[in-house]
Protein backbone atom coordinates (compact mmCIF):
# COMPACT_ATOMS: atom_id res chain seq x y z
CA UNK A 1 0.00 0.00 0.00
CA UNK A 2 2.94 1.85 0.80
CA UNK A 3 3.98 2.31 -2.89
CA UNK A 4 0.46 2.92 -4.47
CA UNK A 5 1.43 6.76 -4.17
CA UNK A 6 3.96 7.87 -6.87
CA UNK A 7 4.28 11.64 -5.26
CA UNK A 8 5.05 12.97 -1.79
CA UNK A 9 1.94 13.61 0.13
CA UNK A 10 1.48 17.63 1.18
CA UNK A 11 1.20 17.32 4.49
CA UNK A 12 3.32 16.38 6.06
CA UNK A 13 5.80 13.87 4.39
CA UNK A 14 7.16 16.02 1.76
CA UNK A 15 8.30 18.37 4.39
CA UNK A 16 9.82 15.47 6.78
CA UNK A 17 11.39 13.81 3.84
CA UNK A 18 13.30 17.18 2.93
CA UNK A 19 14.77 17.58 6.21
CA UNK A 20 15.79 13.66 6.25
CA UNK A 21 17.33 14.81 2.81
CA UNK A 22 19.39 17.48 4.21
CA UNK A 23 20.66 15.10 6.72
CA UNK A 24 22.51 13.56 4.61
CA UNK A 25 25.12 16.90 4.42
CA UNK A 26 24.75 17.54 8.37
CA UNK A 27 23.48 14.90 10.68
CA UNK A 28 23.24 17.10 13.36
CA UNK A 29 21.84 20.55 11.43
CA UNK A 30 18.00 19.59 10.75
CA UNK A 31 17.56 22.57 8.14
CA UNK A 32 14.26 22.58 5.22
CA UNK A 33 15.46 25.52 3.10
CA UNK A 34 19.32 24.24 3.65
CA UNK A 35 20.03 27.63 1.58
CA UNK A 36 17.43 30.49 2.00
CA UNK A 37 18.11 33.60 0.09
CA UNK A 38 14.63 34.76 1.03
CA UNK A 39 14.43 36.41 4.28
CA UNK A 40 11.76 33.77 6.89
CA UNK A 41 9.95 33.61 9.60
CA UNK A 42 11.99 31.11 12.25
CA UNK A 43 8.65 29.91 13.77
CA UNK A 44 7.22 29.12 10.26
CA UNK A 45 7.95 25.35 9.92
CA UNK A 46 7.11 24.86 6.44
CA UNK A 47 9.15 27.85 5.14
CA UNK A 48 12.17 28.40 7.17
CA UNK A 49 15.77 27.83 7.60
CA UNK A 50 16.76 25.58 10.84
CA UNK A 51 13.85 22.95 11.64
CA UNK A 52 12.88 22.15 14.74
CA UNK A 53 9.61 21.09 14.55
CA UNK A 54 10.02 17.53 15.49
CA UNK A 55 12.18 15.68 17.26
CA UNK A 56 14.98 14.35 14.82
CA UNK A 57 15.12 10.17 15.47
CA UNK A 58 12.43 9.05 12.65
CA UNK A 59 14.10 11.92 10.25
CA UNK A 60 17.61 10.10 10.91
CA UNK A 61 15.70 6.90 9.99
CA UNK A 62 14.47 7.91 6.98
CA UNK A 63 17.86 9.78 5.76
CA UNK A 64 19.83 6.67 6.26
CA UNK A 65 16.93 4.83 3.93
CA UNK A 66 17.60 7.70 1.21
CA UNK A 67 21.53 7.29 1.23
CA UNK A 68 20.87 3.46 0.77
CA UNK A 69 18.01 3.21 -1.60
CA UNK A 70 17.62 7.08 -3.28
CA UNK A 71 15.70 10.37 -3.21
CA UNK A 72 12.33 8.38 -3.65
CA UNK A 73 9.12 7.55 -2.24
CA UNK A 74 10.14 4.23 -1.23
CA UNK A 75 13.26 5.35 0.58
CA UNK A 76 10.88 7.57 2.50
CA UNK A 77 8.36 5.19 3.58
CA UNK A 78 10.69 2.11 3.76
CA UNK A 79 11.34 2.79 8.09
CA UNK A 80 7.58 2.99 8.69
CA UNK A 81 7.14 0.09 6.37
CA UNK A 82 9.17 -2.03 8.55
CA UNK A 83 8.53 -0.56 11.72
CA UNK A 84 4.69 -1.15 11.33
CA UNK A 85 5.77 -4.86 10.54
CA UNK A 86 7.39 -5.61 13.26
CA UNK A 87 5.10 -4.54 15.82
CA UNK A 88 2.61 -7.04 15.31
CA UNK A 89 5.34 -9.37 16.61
CA UNK A 90 5.15 -6.83 20.10
CA UNK A 91 2.21 -7.03 20.63
CA UNK A 92 1.63 -11.00 20.59
CA UNK A 93 4.75 -11.23 23.06
CA UNK A 94 2.69 -8.06 25.23
CA UNK A 95 -0.71 -10.36 24.61
CA UNK A 96 0.79 -13.80 25.46
CA UNK A 97 2.61 -12.80 28.12
CA UNK A 98 -0.15 -10.63 29.99
CA UNK A 99 -3.78 -13.07 28.44
CA UNK A 100 -3.11 -15.87 26.22
CA UNK A 101 -1.76 -16.85 23.30
CA UNK A 102 -5.15 -16.94 21.06
CA UNK A 103 -6.02 -13.39 21.96
CA UNK A 104 -2.06 -12.43 21.25
CA UNK A 105 -2.64 -13.78 17.70
CA UNK A 106 -5.91 -12.41 17.01
CA UNK A 107 -4.39 -8.89 18.38
CA UNK A 108 -1.52 -9.04 16.07
CA UNK A 109 -3.21 -10.03 13.36
CA UNK A 110 -6.14 -7.26 13.60
CA UNK A 111 -3.11 -4.45 13.87
CA UNK A 112 -1.42 -6.17 10.56
CA UNK A 113 -4.58 -6.07 8.80
CA UNK A 114 -5.62 -2.11 9.77
CA UNK A 115 -6.55 0.12 7.19
CA UNK A 116 -5.07 3.18 9.25
CA UNK A 117 -2.20 1.06 10.23
CA UNK A 118 -0.98 1.11 6.37
CA UNK A 119 -2.40 4.07 5.42
CA UNK A 120 -0.10 5.68 7.90
CA UNK A 121 2.83 4.45 6.15
CA UNK A 122 1.69 5.96 2.52
CA UNK A 123 2.47 9.62 4.16
CA UNK A 124 -1.12 10.67 3.72
CA UNK A 125 -2.39 11.23 7.19
CA UNK A 126 -0.88 14.21 8.88
CA UNK A 127 2.43 13.75 10.91
CA UNK A 128 2.30 10.24 9.24
CA UNK A 129 6.44 8.64 9.77
CA UNK A 130 6.47 10.51 12.63
CA UNK A 131 3.72 8.50 14.30
CA UNK A 132 4.61 5.43 13.04
CA UNK A 133 7.90 6.17 14.80
CA UNK A 134 5.98 7.05 17.67
CA UNK A 135 4.21 4.31 17.98
CA UNK A 136 6.71 1.60 17.84
CA UNK A 137 8.85 3.15 20.24
CA UNK A 138 5.87 3.68 22.56
CA UNK A 139 5.12 0.07 21.96
CA UNK A 140 8.47 -1.32 22.20
CA UNK A 141 8.94 0.40 25.62
CA UNK A 142 5.74 -1.19 26.71
CA UNK A 143 6.80 -4.91 25.47
CA UNK A 144 9.73 -4.46 26.89
CA UNK A 145 8.51 -3.86 30.65
CA UNK A 146 5.78 -6.64 30.08
CA UNK A 147 9.33 -8.90 29.49
CA UNK A 148 10.37 -7.57 32.26
CA UNK A 149 7.89 -8.09 34.59
CA UNK A 150 7.26 -11.69 33.03
CA UNK A 151 10.74 -12.88 32.94
CA UNK A 152 12.67 -10.98 36.02
CA UNK A 153 15.57 -10.12 34.05
CA UNK A 154 17.40 -7.00 34.64
CA UNK A 155 18.71 -6.54 30.77
CA UNK A 156 14.88 -5.33 30.12
CA UNK A 157 15.28 -2.52 31.76
CA UNK A 158 18.00 -0.98 30.32
CA UNK A 159 15.47 -2.12 26.58
CA UNK A 160 12.56 -0.02 28.49
CA UNK A 161 14.76 3.10 29.32
CA UNK A 162 16.47 2.84 25.41
CA UNK A 163 12.92 3.01 24.02
CA UNK A 164 11.14 5.34 25.80
CA UNK A 165 14.06 7.62 25.09
CA UNK A 166 13.82 6.60 21.65
CA UNK A 167 10.42 7.32 21.48
CA UNK A 168 11.13 11.04 23.21
CA UNK A 169 13.30 11.80 20.52
CA UNK A 170 10.67 11.36 18.19
CA UNK A 171 7.69 13.09 19.39
CA UNK A 172 9.10 14.87 22.79
CA UNK A 173 7.98 14.28 26.11
CA UNK A 174 4.71 11.70 25.86
CA UNK A 175 7.13 8.82 24.73
CA UNK A 176 7.29 8.45 28.74
CA UNK A 177 4.19 6.85 28.67
CA UNK A 178 5.69 3.43 29.70
CA UNK A 179 6.51 4.39 32.81
CA UNK A 180 2.78 5.90 34.07
CA UNK A 181 1.02 2.73 33.83
CA UNK A 182 4.18 1.21 34.93
CA UNK A 183 4.34 3.93 38.30
CA UNK A 184 0.95 3.42 38.93
CA UNK A 185 0.86 -0.12 39.05
CA UNK A 186 3.45 -0.18 41.84
CA UNK A 187 1.31 2.36 43.91
CA UNK A 188 -1.71 0.07 43.99
CA UNK A 189 0.12 -2.73 45.40
CA UNK A 190 -0.01 -2.45 49.38
CA UNK A 191 3.46 -4.25 49.46
CA UNK A 192 5.72 -2.93 46.04
CA UNK A 193 4.17 0.56 46.93
CA UNK A 194 6.33 0.79 50.21
CA UNK A 195 9.57 -0.92 49.45
CA UNK A 196 12.12 0.91 47.60
CA UNK A 197 13.62 -1.82 45.75
CA UNK A 198 9.66 -1.62 43.58
CA UNK A 199 11.21 1.83 42.57
CA UNK A 200 14.76 0.82 41.51
CA UNK A 201 13.66 -0.79 38.23
CA UNK A 202 11.56 2.27 37.06
CA UNK A 203 14.73 4.81 38.23
CA UNK A 204 17.12 2.44 36.15
CA UNK A 205 15.21 2.43 33.34
CA UNK A 206 14.04 6.23 33.65
CA UNK A 207 18.26 7.27 33.89
CA UNK A 208 18.47 5.04 30.79
CA UNK A 209 15.72 6.88 28.97
CA UNK A 210 17.15 10.32 30.13
CA UNK A 211 20.46 9.47 28.50
CA UNK A 212 18.85 9.14 25.28
CA UNK A 213 16.88 12.16 24.63
CA UNK A 214 18.62 14.44 26.77
CA UNK A 215 22.02 15.58 24.86
CA UNK A 216 19.76 16.12 21.70
CA UNK A 217 17.89 18.92 23.97
CA UNK A 218 20.89 20.51 25.56
CA UNK A 219 22.42 20.63 21.25
CA UNK A 220 19.55 22.21 19.61
CA UNK A 221 19.40 24.60 22.85
CA UNK A 222 23.02 25.72 23.11
CA UNK A 223 23.52 25.36 18.72
CA UNK A 224 19.99 26.94 17.77
CA UNK A 225 18.48 28.62 21.26
CA UNK A 226 16.10 30.78 19.48
CA UNK A 227 14.56 28.16 16.67
CA UNK A 228 14.50 25.64 19.86
CA UNK A 229 12.92 27.90 22.32
CA UNK A 230 10.13 28.70 20.13
CA UNK A 231 9.67 24.46 19.37
CA UNK A 232 9.25 24.20 23.27
CA UNK A 233 6.70 27.17 23.48
CA UNK A 234 4.93 25.31 20.32
CA UNK A 235 4.78 22.06 22.74
CA UNK A 236 3.42 23.54 25.36
CA UNK A 237 0.66 25.81 23.36
CA UNK A 238 -0.66 22.66 21.93
CA UNK A 239 -2.43 21.81 25.14
CA UNK A 240 -3.98 25.63 25.79
CA UNK A 241 -4.54 26.73 22.14
CA UNK A 242 -5.68 25.15 18.83
CA UNK A 243 -2.80 25.51 16.84
CA UNK A 244 -2.94 25.56 13.22
CA UNK A 245 -6.65 25.02 13.32
CA UNK A 246 -6.32 21.53 14.52
CA UNK A 247 -9.01 21.56 17.25
CA UNK A 248 -12.15 19.37 18.38
CA UNK A 249 -14.61 18.77 21.22
CA UNK A 250 -14.15 16.78 24.18
CA UNK A 251 -15.72 13.71 21.99
CA UNK A 252 -13.04 14.22 19.04
CA UNK A 253 -11.59 11.34 19.59
CA UNK A 254 -14.39 8.72 20.74
CA UNK A 255 -15.87 10.31 17.39
CA UNK A 256 -12.46 9.55 15.36
CA UNK A 257 -12.45 5.65 16.70
CA UNK A 258 -14.12 4.78 13.52
CA UNK A 259 -11.87 6.47 11.22
CA UNK A 260 -8.66 4.31 12.89
CA UNK A 261 -10.74 0.61 13.88
CA UNK A 262 -13.50 0.78 11.61
CA UNK A 263 -15.71 2.90 9.55
CA UNK A 264 -19.32 1.53 11.42
CA UNK A 265 -20.85 3.99 13.45
CA UNK A 266 -21.16 0.94 16.61
CA UNK A 267 -17.67 1.09 16.09
CA UNK A 268 -16.89 2.96 19.09
CA UNK A 269 -19.34 1.03 21.07
CA UNK A 270 -17.76 -2.14 20.32
CA UNK A 271 -14.61 -1.19 21.51
CA UNK A 272 -15.30 -0.15 25.00
CA UNK A 273 -17.29 -3.53 25.21
CA UNK A 274 -14.13 -4.76 23.92
CA UNK A 275 -12.45 -3.38 26.79
CA UNK A 276 -15.12 -5.40 29.67
CA UNK A 277 -13.35 -8.56 27.52
CA UNK A 278 -9.86 -7.78 27.82
CA UNK A 279 -10.28 -6.99 31.74
CA UNK A 280 -11.54 -10.64 32.12
CA UNK A 281 -8.58 -12.04 30.36
CA UNK A 282 -6.12 -10.15 32.02
CA UNK A 283 -5.28 -12.19 35.28
CA UNK A 284 -2.21 -10.22 36.84
CA UNK A 285 -3.79 -7.28 38.20
CA UNK A 286 -0.37 -4.92 37.63
CA UNK A 287 -1.12 -5.83 34.16
CA UNK A 288 -4.57 -4.52 34.13
CA UNK A 289 -3.87 -1.47 35.99
CA UNK A 290 -1.04 -0.48 33.88
CA UNK A 291 -3.20 -1.24 30.45
CA UNK A 292 -6.11 0.55 31.54
CA UNK A 293 -3.78 3.23 33.38
CA UNK A 294 -2.15 3.90 29.51
CA UNK A 295 -5.61 4.19 27.79
CA UNK A 296 -6.96 6.42 30.33
CA UNK A 297 -4.02 8.70 30.95
CA UNK A 298 -3.65 8.79 27.26
CA UNK A 299 -7.28 9.45 26.05
CA UNK A 300 -7.87 11.97 28.42
CA UNK A 301 -4.51 14.15 28.29
CA UNK A 302 -5.38 14.50 24.65
CA UNK A 303 -9.02 15.22 25.09
CA UNK A 304 -8.44 18.07 27.60
CA UNK A 305 -5.18 19.70 25.26
CA UNK A 306 -6.57 22.02 22.54
CA UNK A 307 -5.03 20.61 19.96
CA UNK A 308 -6.06 17.66 18.29
CA UNK A 309 -5.27 15.08 16.03
CA UNK A 310 -6.84 11.71 14.61
CA UNK A 311 -3.08 10.43 15.25
CA UNK A 312 -2.70 11.10 18.82
CA UNK A 313 -4.26 8.63 20.75
CA UNK A 314 -2.96 5.69 17.73
CA UNK A 315 -0.15 4.89 20.48
CA UNK A 316 -2.29 2.53 22.74
CA UNK A 317 -3.76 1.23 19.85
CA UNK A 318 -2.25 -2.09 20.31
CA UNK A 319 -4.37 -2.27 23.41
CA UNK A 320 -7.13 -1.37 21.55
CA UNK A 321 -6.68 -4.24 19.41
CA UNK A 322 -5.60 -7.02 21.91
CA UNK A 323 -9.26 -5.54 23.05
CA UNK A 324 -10.87 -6.39 20.14
CA UNK A 325 -9.13 -9.68 20.13
CA UNK A 326 -10.19 -10.47 23.11
CA UNK A 327 -13.65 -9.98 22.46
CA UNK A 328 -13.98 -11.70 19.16
CA UNK A 329 -11.76 -14.95 21.19
CA UNK A 330 -14.42 -15.33 23.68
CA UNK A 331 -17.25 -15.40 20.75
CA UNK A 332 -15.53 -17.91 18.32
CA UNK A 333 -14.91 -19.70 21.45
CA UNK A 334 -18.77 -20.20 22.33
CA UNK A 335 -19.80 -19.92 18.72
CA UNK A 336 -17.46 -23.18 18.53
CA UNK A 337 -18.89 -24.76 21.85
CA UNK A 338 -22.54 -24.07 21.05
CA UNK A 339 -22.69 -24.55 16.73
CA UNK A 340 -20.10 -26.90 16.02
CA UNK A 341 -18.63 -30.49 17.48
CA UNK A 342 -16.50 -31.46 15.15
CA UNK A 343 -12.85 -30.57 15.04
CA UNK A 344 -12.78 -30.00 11.37
CA UNK A 345 -15.55 -27.84 10.84
CA UNK A 346 -14.06 -25.86 13.43
CA UNK A 347 -11.13 -25.48 11.62
CA UNK A 348 -12.68 -24.36 9.07
CA UNK A 349 -15.31 -22.11 10.83
CA UNK A 350 -12.25 -20.27 12.49
CA UNK A 351 -10.31 -19.88 8.91
CA UNK A 352 -13.54 -18.38 7.32
CA UNK A 353 -14.25 -16.05 9.84
CA UNK A 354 -10.75 -14.53 10.68
CA UNK A 355 -10.42 -14.39 6.82
CA UNK A 356 -13.31 -11.98 6.71
CA UNK A 357 -12.92 -10.20 9.45
CA UNK A 358 -9.31 -9.21 8.03
CA UNK A 359 -10.88 -8.61 4.78
CA UNK A 360 -12.97 -6.16 6.35
CA UNK A 361 -10.39 -4.48 8.70
CA UNK A 362 -8.54 -3.85 5.72
CA UNK A 363 -11.20 -1.75 3.97
CA UNK A 364 -9.96 -2.21 0.18
CA UNK A 365 -12.70 -0.01 -0.94
CA UNK A 366 -11.45 2.85 1.12
CA UNK A 367 -7.36 2.02 -0.43
CA UNK A 368 -8.64 1.68 -3.93
CA UNK A 369 -10.79 5.10 -3.29
CA UNK A 370 -7.73 7.03 -1.32
CA UNK A 371 -4.67 5.30 -3.49
CA UNK A 372 -5.88 4.89 -6.75
CA UNK A 373 -7.76 6.19 -9.87
CA UNK A 374 -10.27 4.16 -10.02
CA UNK A 375 -13.40 5.15 -8.05
CA UNK A 376 -14.40 8.07 -8.40
CA UNK A 377 -11.22 9.98 -9.77
CA UNK A 378 -12.61 13.60 -10.09
CA UNK A 379 -13.03 12.97 -6.18
CA UNK A 380 -10.20 11.77 -4.42
CA UNK A 381 -8.07 14.64 -2.90
CA UNK A 382 -7.47 15.67 -6.25
CA UNK A 383 -4.85 12.60 -6.68
CA UNK A 384 -4.68 13.07 -10.57
CA UNK A 385 -3.35 16.65 -10.11
CA UNK A 386 -0.98 15.26 -7.19
CA UNK A 387 0.60 12.35 -10.16
CA UNK A 388 0.88 15.12 -12.64
CA UNK A 389 2.49 17.36 -10.47
CA UNK A 390 4.99 14.84 -9.55
CA UNK A 391 6.14 14.46 -12.77
CA UNK A 392 6.40 17.82 -13.87
CA UNK A 393 8.65 18.42 -10.89
CA UNK A 394 11.00 15.12 -11.76
CA UNK A 395 11.41 16.20 -15.04
CA UNK A 396 12.93 19.62 -13.85
CA UNK A 397 16.22 18.37 -13.71
CA UNK A 398 16.40 17.71 -17.50
CA UNK A 399 14.36 21.39 -18.11
CA UNK A 400 17.03 23.61 -16.62
CA UNK A 401 20.82 22.93 -17.85
CA UNK A 402 22.63 23.01 -14.03
CA UNK A 403 21.60 22.61 -10.81
CA UNK A 404 22.14 25.84 -9.30
CA UNK A 405 18.92 28.05 -10.25
CA UNK A 406 16.19 29.51 -8.08
CA UNK A 407 12.68 28.77 -9.10
CA UNK A 408 10.62 31.09 -8.33
CA UNK A 409 6.11 31.04 -8.88
CA UNK A 410 5.76 27.43 -7.55
CA UNK A 411 2.34 26.17 -6.91
CA UNK A 412 1.49 26.07 -3.67
CA UNK A 413 3.80 23.89 -0.91
CA UNK A 414 4.95 22.42 -4.44
CA UNK A 415 8.69 24.25 -3.81
CA UNK A 416 9.08 21.47 -0.63
CA UNK A 417 8.93 18.63 -3.13
CA UNK A 418 11.03 20.39 -6.06
CA UNK A 419 13.45 20.59 -3.29
CA UNK A 420 13.36 17.12 -2.40
CA UNK A 421 13.67 15.28 -5.67
CA UNK A 422 16.08 17.78 -6.92
CA UNK A 423 18.84 20.32 -5.66
CA UNK A 424 17.19 23.62 -6.86
CA UNK A 425 16.17 26.04 -4.28
CA UNK A 426 12.24 26.82 -4.99
CA UNK A 427 9.88 29.12 -3.68
CA UNK A 428 5.72 29.54 -3.87
CA UNK A 429 5.83 33.47 -4.46
CA UNK A 430 6.21 35.50 -7.30
CA UNK A 431 10.64 37.04 -7.60
CA UNK A 432 9.54 40.50 -6.63
CA UNK A 433 11.80 43.22 -8.09
CA UNK A 434 14.20 44.31 -5.66
CA UNK A 435 14.87 40.29 -5.08
CA UNK A 436 15.14 40.34 -8.98
CA UNK A 437 17.73 42.97 -8.65
CA UNK A 438 19.44 42.01 -6.14
CA UNK A 439 20.16 38.24 -7.35
CA UNK A 440 21.14 39.72 -10.58
CA UNK A 441 23.87 41.70 -8.68
CA UNK A 442 25.31 38.39 -7.22
CA UNK A 443 25.07 36.42 -10.71
CA UNK A 444 22.39 34.22 -9.22
CA UNK A 445 20.68 31.94 -11.58
CA UNK A 446 16.55 32.13 -11.70
CA UNK A 447 13.97 30.53 -13.19
CA UNK A 448 10.25 31.22 -12.68
CA UNK A 449 7.14 28.85 -13.53
CA UNK A 450 5.46 30.45 -16.33
CA UNK A 451 1.70 31.83 -14.84
CA UNK A 452 0.82 34.26 -18.70
CA UNK A 453 1.43 36.65 -15.83
CA UNK A 454 4.76 37.53 -15.47
CA UNK A 455 6.87 41.36 -15.39
CA UNK A 456 8.32 43.19 -17.94
CA UNK A 457 11.56 42.59 -16.14
CA UNK A 458 11.20 39.42 -16.17
CA UNK A 459 10.16 38.70 -19.59
CA UNK A 460 12.71 41.10 -21.04
CA UNK A 461 15.57 39.17 -19.46
CA UNK A 462 16.52 36.21 -21.38
CA UNK A 463 18.78 35.02 -18.62
CA UNK A 464 15.65 34.12 -16.22
CA UNK A 465 14.67 30.67 -17.68
CA UNK A 466 10.65 30.50 -18.04
CA UNK A 467 9.15 27.37 -17.65
CA UNK A 468 5.41 26.19 -18.78
CA UNK A 469 3.20 24.95 -15.96
CA UNK A 470 1.90 21.43 -16.35
CA UNK A 471 -1.50 22.84 -15.93
CA UNK A 472 -3.58 26.04 -14.99
CA UNK A 473 -3.75 24.56 -11.02
CA UNK A 474 -0.29 26.04 -10.87
CA UNK A 475 -1.15 29.84 -11.93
Amino acid sequence: MALLDPFLNNWDEQFHALVAKNFLNHPLIPTLYDHPVLSYDPANWISNHVWLHKQPLFLWQIALSLKLFGLNEFAVRLPSMLMMSIIPLMIYRIGKASLNERTAYYGALLFASAFFVHELCTGFPPSDHNDVAFLFYITASIWAWVEYETSGKKHWLILIGLFSGFAVLVKWLTGLLVFSGWGISILCDKQKRIALRSYAGIGVSLFTCIVIFLPWQLYISKAFPKESSIEYSLNTRHFFEVVEGHGGDAFYYFDNLRKIYGDGQLVPFIILISFVFLYRQLSDNKFKIAFFSYIIIVYLFFSFAATKMIGFCFIVSPFVFLSLAALIKDVLSWLKEKLFKRTAFQKSFMVIILALICWGNMNMYKITYKHTLEVKPNDNDKRADKIRDAVFIKSLKNILPSSDYIIFNCKAEKNIGIMFYTDFIAYDKPLGYNDYLKFKKENIKLAVIDNGKLPDYILNDPSVIRIKAPDPTWY
